[in-house]
Protein backbone atom coordinates (compact mmCIF):
# COMPACT_ATOMS: atom_id res chain seq x y z
CA UNK A 1 0.00 0.00 0.00
CA UNK A 2 2.53 2.15 0.77
CA UNK A 3 4.62 1.48 -2.40
CA UNK A 4 1.08 2.10 -4.16
CA UNK A 5 1.35 5.72 -3.02
CA UNK A 6 4.87 6.90 -3.58
CA UNK A 7 4.19 6.33 -7.17
CA UNK A 8 0.95 8.01 -7.57
CA UNK A 9 2.66 10.85 -6.09
CA UNK A 10 5.87 10.57 -8.43
CA UNK A 11 3.29 10.52 -11.34
CA UNK A 12 1.59 13.87 -10.00
CA UNK A 13 4.60 16.19 -9.22
CA UNK A 14 5.78 14.69 -13.22
CA UNK A 15 2.24 16.15 -14.77
CA UNK A 16 2.67 19.14 -12.73
CA UNK A 17 5.37 20.05 -14.49
CA UNK A 18 4.00 20.03 -17.74
CA UNK A 19 2.53 22.95 -18.80
CA UNK A 20 -0.55 22.03 -20.54
CA UNK A 21 -2.04 23.84 -23.71
CA UNK A 22 -4.43 26.92 -22.51
CA UNK A 23 -7.63 26.76 -24.80
CA UNK A 24 -9.84 29.58 -25.87
CA UNK A 25 -13.20 29.59 -27.60
CA UNK A 26 -10.82 30.71 -30.99
CA UNK A 27 -6.93 29.78 -30.18
CA UNK A 28 -4.54 27.39 -28.56
CA UNK A 29 -1.74 28.44 -26.71
CA UNK A 30 1.28 26.38 -26.48
CA UNK A 31 3.66 26.27 -23.50
CA UNK A 32 1.89 29.69 -22.16
CA UNK A 33 -1.33 30.00 -20.78
CA UNK A 34 -2.39 33.49 -22.57
CA UNK A 35 -1.76 32.78 -25.89
CA UNK A 36 -1.99 36.21 -28.30
CA UNK A 37 -5.36 36.68 -28.79
CA UNK A 38 -4.60 37.53 -32.63
CA UNK A 39 -3.05 33.93 -33.40
CA UNK A 40 -4.69 30.84 -33.91
CA UNK A 41 -2.07 29.23 -32.54
CA UNK A 42 0.33 30.86 -29.91
CA UNK A 43 4.04 28.38 -29.47
CA UNK A 44 6.07 29.89 -26.35
CA UNK A 45 8.33 26.76 -24.53
CA UNK A 46 8.59 28.84 -20.80
CA UNK A 47 12.50 27.73 -20.52
CA UNK A 48 12.69 29.78 -24.45
CA UNK A 49 14.93 26.55 -24.97
CA UNK A 50 12.84 25.09 -28.13
CA UNK A 51 11.35 26.43 -31.78
CA UNK A 52 9.08 24.82 -34.00
CA UNK A 53 9.87 21.97 -36.60
CA UNK A 54 7.87 22.17 -39.52
CA UNK A 55 7.19 18.46 -41.00
CA UNK A 56 10.15 17.21 -43.05
CA UNK A 57 9.08 16.19 -46.43
CA UNK A 58 11.67 15.38 -49.40
CA UNK A 59 10.98 15.69 -52.74
CA UNK A 60 9.42 12.49 -53.29
CA UNK A 61 7.32 12.85 -50.28
CA UNK A 62 6.18 16.03 -51.50
CA UNK A 63 5.50 14.56 -54.83
CA UNK A 64 3.59 11.85 -52.98
CA UNK A 65 1.81 14.57 -50.59
CA UNK A 66 0.36 16.54 -54.02
CA UNK A 67 -1.86 13.83 -55.39
CA UNK A 68 -4.16 14.58 -52.71
CA UNK A 69 -4.00 18.58 -52.02
CA UNK A 70 -5.82 21.29 -54.12
CA UNK A 71 -6.65 24.69 -54.10
CA UNK A 72 -8.28 24.89 -50.74
CA UNK A 73 -5.21 23.29 -49.01
CA UNK A 74 -3.04 26.32 -50.35
CA UNK A 75 -0.94 28.04 -48.01
CA UNK A 76 0.40 24.11 -46.61
CA UNK A 77 4.48 24.23 -45.48
CA UNK A 78 6.87 21.90 -45.77
CA UNK A 79 10.68 21.65 -44.93
CA UNK A 80 13.13 19.82 -47.70
CA UNK A 81 15.98 18.56 -45.43
CA UNK A 82 17.73 17.90 -48.81
CA UNK A 83 17.23 21.41 -50.76
CA UNK A 84 17.64 23.10 -47.10
CA UNK A 85 14.23 24.96 -48.30
CA UNK A 86 10.73 25.44 -46.82
CA UNK A 87 8.00 24.85 -49.41
CA UNK A 88 4.50 26.00 -49.44
CA UNK A 89 1.57 24.81 -51.67
CA UNK A 90 0.09 27.05 -54.07
CA UNK A 91 -3.28 25.40 -54.44
CA UNK A 92 -1.42 23.76 -57.69
CA UNK A 93 2.15 23.17 -56.91
CA UNK A 94 4.83 23.53 -54.61
CA UNK A 95 6.96 26.46 -54.43
CA UNK A 96 9.88 27.07 -52.29
CA UNK A 97 11.29 30.05 -50.43
CA UNK A 98 13.16 31.57 -50.76
CA UNK A 99 13.35 31.45 -54.39
CA UNK A 100 17.39 32.79 -55.03
CA UNK A 101 19.16 34.68 -53.57
CA UNK A 102 18.81 38.80 -53.34
CA UNK A 103 21.13 40.85 -55.38
CA UNK A 104 21.51 45.27 -54.77
CA UNK A 105 22.35 47.46 -57.47
CA UNK A 106 22.41 51.13 -58.05
CA UNK A 107 21.44 53.41 -61.06
CA UNK A 108 23.86 55.99 -61.33
CA UNK A 109 21.53 57.88 -64.05
CA UNK A 110 18.28 58.30 -61.77
CA UNK A 111 19.79 57.91 -58.21
CA UNK A 112 18.26 54.60 -57.82
CA UNK A 113 18.91 52.04 -55.47
CA UNK A 114 17.38 48.51 -55.92
CA UNK A 115 17.33 44.56 -54.17
CA UNK A 116 15.41 41.90 -56.30
CA UNK A 117 12.49 40.60 -55.84
CA UNK A 118 12.80 43.87 -53.05
CA UNK A 119 12.10 47.44 -52.86
CA UNK A 120 14.17 50.33 -54.97
CA UNK A 121 14.33 53.76 -53.71
CA UNK A 122 16.10 56.97 -54.38
CA UNK A 123 18.98 58.58 -53.23
CA UNK A 124 18.70 61.88 -52.52
CA UNK A 125 22.20 63.58 -53.61
CA UNK A 126 23.52 67.27 -51.97
CA UNK A 127 24.29 69.50 -54.69
CA UNK A 128 27.96 71.61 -54.32
CA UNK A 129 28.36 75.12 -55.57
CA UNK A 130 28.46 75.77 -59.21
CA UNK A 131 31.51 75.94 -61.17
CA UNK A 132 32.68 78.62 -63.23
CA UNK A 133 32.30 78.23 -67.09
CA UNK A 134 35.05 76.91 -68.88
CA UNK A 135 36.39 78.63 -71.99
CA UNK A 136 33.68 77.48 -75.49
CA UNK A 137 36.24 74.59 -77.60
CA UNK A 138 36.84 75.53 -80.99
CA UNK A 139 34.24 74.37 -83.56
CA UNK A 140 34.49 71.10 -85.54
CA UNK A 141 35.14 70.34 -88.43
CA UNK A 142 31.81 70.28 -90.44
CA UNK A 143 30.60 66.47 -90.86
CA UNK A 144 29.88 64.58 -94.34
CA UNK A 145 26.65 65.22 -95.64
CA UNK A 146 24.17 62.42 -94.88
CA UNK A 147 22.58 60.19 -98.04
CA UNK A 148 19.56 60.91 -99.07
CA UNK A 149 16.73 59.49 -97.48
CA UNK A 150 14.40 56.90 -99.69
CA UNK A 151 11.37 59.07 -101.54
CA UNK A 152 8.12 58.48 -99.09
CA UNK A 153 5.27 57.35 -100.57
CA UNK A 154 3.04 59.39 -102.70
CA UNK A 155 0.03 60.74 -101.06
CA UNK A 156 -4.05 59.74 -101.62
CA UNK A 157 -5.61 61.89 -104.61
CA UNK A 158 -7.30 64.84 -103.37
CA UNK A 159 -11.32 64.91 -104.25
CA UNK A 160 -11.20 66.55 -108.10
CA UNK A 161 -12.31 70.37 -108.10
CA UNK A 162 -15.75 71.16 -109.63
CA UNK A 163 -15.77 71.86 -113.07
CA UNK A 164 -14.94 75.40 -114.24
CA UNK A 165 -17.98 77.50 -116.10
CA UNK A 166 -18.22 77.03 -119.91
CA UNK A 167 -16.95 79.38 -122.26
CA UNK A 168 -18.74 81.16 -124.46
CA UNK A 169 -18.93 79.66 -127.92
CA UNK A 170 -16.75 80.07 -130.79
CA UNK A 171 -17.70 81.47 -134.18
CA UNK A 172 -17.56 79.03 -136.86
CA UNK A 173 -15.08 78.50 -139.41
CA UNK A 174 -15.17 78.81 -142.94
CA UNK A 175 -16.31 75.31 -144.59
CA UNK A 176 -13.29 73.94 -146.68
CA UNK A 177 -13.52 72.73 -150.23
CA UNK A 178 -14.86 69.84 -150.75
CA UNK A 179 -12.40 66.81 -151.14
CA UNK A 180 -11.46 64.13 -153.86
CA UNK A 181 -13.95 61.16 -154.12
CA UNK A 182 -12.08 58.30 -153.22
CA UNK A 183 -12.38 54.90 -155.14
CA UNK A 184 -15.15 51.97 -153.45
CA UNK A 185 -13.54 49.52 -151.77
CA UNK A 186 -16.61 48.56 -149.87
CA UNK A 187 -18.10 44.49 -150.63
CA UNK A 188 -21.14 45.55 -152.38
CA UNK A 189 -21.69 41.17 -152.72
CA UNK A 190 -20.64 37.55 -151.38
CA UNK A 191 -22.38 34.82 -153.53
CA UNK A 192 -22.02 30.51 -153.98
CA UNK A 193 -22.11 30.06 -157.73
CA UNK A 194 -23.90 26.99 -158.86
CA UNK A 195 -20.44 25.64 -159.53
CA UNK A 196 -19.43 25.59 -155.94
CA UNK A 197 -17.25 28.82 -156.23
CA UNK A 198 -17.86 31.62 -153.97
CA UNK A 199 -17.81 35.64 -155.76
CA UNK A 200 -17.28 39.22 -153.74
CA UNK A 201 -17.91 41.77 -155.27
CA UNK A 202 -17.13 45.60 -154.73
CA UNK A 203 -16.67 48.85 -156.27
CA UNK A 204 -13.86 47.75 -157.94
CA UNK A 205 -15.42 44.64 -159.37
CA UNK A 206 -15.79 40.61 -158.98
CA UNK A 207 -13.36 38.33 -157.22
CA UNK A 208 -14.28 34.62 -158.04
CA UNK A 209 -11.84 31.61 -156.33
CA UNK A 210 -10.51 29.12 -158.11
CA UNK A 211 -11.49 26.67 -155.83
CA UNK A 212 -15.25 24.90 -155.66
CA UNK A 213 -17.00 23.88 -152.79
CA UNK A 214 -19.63 21.19 -153.00
CA UNK A 215 -23.06 22.77 -151.96
CA UNK A 216 -25.70 21.48 -150.02
CA UNK A 217 -28.35 22.38 -152.76
CA UNK A 218 -26.35 20.47 -155.21
CA UNK A 219 -23.59 21.37 -157.91
CA UNK A 220 -24.43 22.06 -161.62
CA UNK A 221 -20.14 21.80 -161.65
CA UNK A 222 -18.52 19.70 -165.13
CA UNK A 223 -17.67 16.36 -164.51
CA UNK A 224 -14.40 17.33 -163.22
CA UNK A 225 -15.61 18.83 -160.15
CA UNK A 226 -16.55 15.68 -157.96
CA UNK A 227 -17.04 14.68 -154.40
CA UNK A 228 -14.55 12.50 -152.98
CA UNK A 229 -11.49 11.36 -151.25
CA UNK A 230 -7.89 12.58 -153.35
CA UNK A 231 -5.60 11.22 -150.78
CA UNK A 232 -5.26 7.58 -149.13
CA UNK A 233 -7.95 7.52 -146.83
CA UNK A 234 -11.57 6.53 -146.80
CA UNK A 235 -14.59 8.55 -147.42
CA UNK A 236 -16.59 8.68 -144.63
CA UNK A 237 -20.99 9.61 -144.43
CA UNK A 238 -22.07 9.70 -140.61
CA UNK A 239 -25.45 10.73 -139.43
CA UNK A 240 -26.05 11.00 -135.62
CA UNK A 241 -22.81 11.60 -135.47
CA UNK A 242 -22.17 7.90 -136.28
CA UNK A 243 -20.38 6.05 -139.61
CA UNK A 244 -22.95 4.84 -141.57
CA UNK A 245 -21.24 4.19 -144.86
CA UNK A 246 -17.69 4.71 -145.99
CA UNK A 247 -16.18 3.58 -149.32
CA UNK A 248 -12.42 2.56 -148.49
CA UNK A 249 -9.30 3.76 -150.25
CA UNK A 250 -9.26 0.46 -152.30
CA UNK A 251 -12.76 0.97 -153.15
CA UNK A 252 -14.45 -1.54 -150.98
CA UNK A 253 -17.83 -0.11 -149.61
CA UNK A 254 -18.99 -0.99 -145.60
CA UNK A 255 -22.14 -0.37 -144.04
CA UNK A 256 -22.11 0.21 -140.53
CA UNK A 257 -18.68 -0.83 -140.02
CA UNK A 258 -18.64 -4.01 -142.57
CA UNK A 259 -19.42 -4.93 -146.23
CA UNK A 260 -23.05 -4.94 -147.14
CA UNK A 261 -23.24 -8.41 -148.56
CA UNK A 262 -21.86 -11.58 -147.40
CA UNK A 263 -22.27 -15.28 -149.10
CA UNK A 264 -21.84 -18.51 -146.83
CA UNK A 265 -21.84 -21.96 -148.15
CA UNK A 266 -23.30 -24.85 -145.37
CA UNK A 267 -23.08 -28.28 -146.12
CA UNK A 268 -25.31 -30.95 -144.46
CA UNK A 269 -25.08 -35.01 -144.89
CA UNK A 270 -28.90 -34.95 -143.46
CA UNK A 271 -32.23 -35.60 -144.05
CA UNK A 272 -35.09 -32.26 -144.35
CA UNK A 273 -32.33 -30.18 -141.78
CA UNK A 274 -33.66 -27.40 -139.55
CA UNK A 275 -30.50 -25.83 -138.89
CA UNK A 276 -29.07 -22.44 -137.31
CA UNK A 277 -26.37 -20.00 -139.01
CA UNK A 278 -25.50 -18.24 -136.12
CA UNK A 279 -26.10 -14.97 -137.51
CA UNK A 280 -28.04 -12.56 -136.33
CA UNK A 281 -31.38 -11.17 -137.71
CA UNK A 282 -30.94 -7.61 -135.45
CA UNK A 283 -28.23 -6.28 -138.88
CA UNK A 284 -29.03 -9.03 -141.39
CA UNK A 285 -31.49 -10.25 -143.98
CA UNK A 286 -30.43 -14.00 -145.50
CA UNK A 287 -31.80 -15.88 -148.28
CA UNK A 288 -31.18 -18.81 -149.93
CA UNK A 289 -28.33 -18.42 -153.06
CA UNK A 290 -28.68 -21.96 -154.29
CA UNK A 291 -28.97 -25.44 -152.94
CA UNK A 292 -27.43 -28.59 -154.75
CA UNK A 293 -26.32 -32.03 -154.00
CA UNK A 294 -22.73 -32.96 -153.58
CA UNK A 295 -23.12 -36.95 -153.01
CA UNK A 296 -20.89 -39.48 -155.34
CA UNK A 297 -23.76 -41.99 -156.48
CA UNK A 298 -26.95 -41.03 -159.03
CA UNK A 299 -29.28 -41.67 -156.44
CA UNK A 300 -28.21 -38.28 -154.37
CA UNK A 301 -27.93 -36.19 -157.59
CA UNK A 302 -31.46 -34.80 -157.43
CA UNK A 303 -32.32 -31.14 -157.14
CA UNK A 304 -32.96 -29.65 -154.01
CA UNK A 305 -37.06 -28.99 -154.33
CA UNK A 306 -37.95 -27.19 -150.99
CA UNK A 307 -35.68 -24.89 -148.90
CA UNK A 308 -36.31 -22.15 -146.86
CA UNK A 309 -34.53 -18.88 -144.57
CA UNK A 310 -36.28 -18.28 -141.46
CA UNK A 311 -36.17 -15.99 -138.11
CA UNK A 312 -36.17 -17.90 -134.72
CA UNK A 313 -34.49 -17.27 -131.23
CA UNK A 314 -32.76 -13.75 -132.71
CA UNK A 315 -31.37 -15.47 -136.15
CA UNK A 316 -31.09 -17.00 -139.25
CA UNK A 317 -32.35 -20.74 -139.64
CA UNK A 318 -32.24 -22.73 -142.50
CA UNK A 319 -34.99 -25.78 -143.65
CA UNK A 320 -34.70 -27.80 -146.81
CA UNK A 321 -35.14 -31.43 -147.76
CA UNK A 322 -33.56 -33.06 -151.06
CA UNK A 323 -35.61 -34.84 -153.71
CA UNK A 324 -34.12 -38.38 -153.71
CA UNK A 325 -34.76 -40.61 -149.96
CA UNK A 326 -31.25 -41.84 -150.57
CA UNK A 327 -28.13 -40.43 -149.23
CA UNK A 328 -28.53 -36.85 -148.56
CA UNK A 329 -25.45 -35.27 -148.97
CA UNK A 330 -25.64 -31.80 -150.42
CA UNK A 331 -24.54 -27.86 -149.70
CA UNK A 332 -26.78 -24.39 -149.65
CA UNK A 333 -25.17 -20.74 -149.99
CA UNK A 334 -26.69 -18.50 -148.18
CA UNK A 335 -26.40 -14.57 -149.10
CA UNK A 336 -26.77 -12.24 -146.17
CA UNK A 337 -27.01 -8.55 -146.76
CA UNK A 338 -27.05 -5.74 -144.32
CA UNK A 339 -30.20 -4.43 -142.98
CA UNK A 340 -29.64 -0.66 -144.28
CA UNK A 341 -29.64 -2.36 -147.66
CA UNK A 342 -32.76 -4.23 -147.88
CA UNK A 343 -36.62 -4.07 -147.25
CA UNK A 344 -37.53 -7.65 -146.32
CA UNK A 345 -41.33 -8.02 -147.40
CA UNK A 346 -41.20 -11.63 -146.65
CA UNK A 347 -43.28 -12.86 -143.89
CA UNK A 348 -42.25 -14.13 -140.44
CA UNK A 349 -42.74 -17.70 -140.75
CA UNK A 350 -40.74 -19.41 -142.96
CA UNK A 351 -43.71 -21.70 -144.79
CA UNK A 352 -46.21 -18.06 -144.58
CA UNK A 353 -48.12 -17.36 -147.49
CA UNK A 354 -46.62 -15.11 -150.08
CA UNK A 355 -48.07 -12.52 -152.04
CA UNK A 356 -50.22 -13.88 -155.42
CA UNK A 357 -48.46 -13.12 -158.95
Amino acid sequence: MVKTNILFTVFLLAFSAITLPAFSQNNIGIGTNAPNANAILDLDPPAKDKGFLAPRLNQTQRVTLATSLAAADKGLLVFDPIDNLFYFWDGTKWVPFPTDAQTLSYNNLTNELSITNGNTVILPLSAGPTGATGPAGANGAQGATGDTGPIGAQGIQGNTGPAGIPGAAGVQGVTGPTGATAPGSFNTAFVFNPSGTAAITDGNGTLTTTQAAWLIGGNTAPTSNNLGQTGNAPLVLITNNQNRMSVEANGDIFVAGSKPIVIRRFNCNCDNPDRNTNVNTTDWVAYVGGAYPTGNDGSTKAESTRFAMYPKSGTWWFKGDLESPGSEEWSVDVVFVKRQLVDDQRPANYNGTGTNF
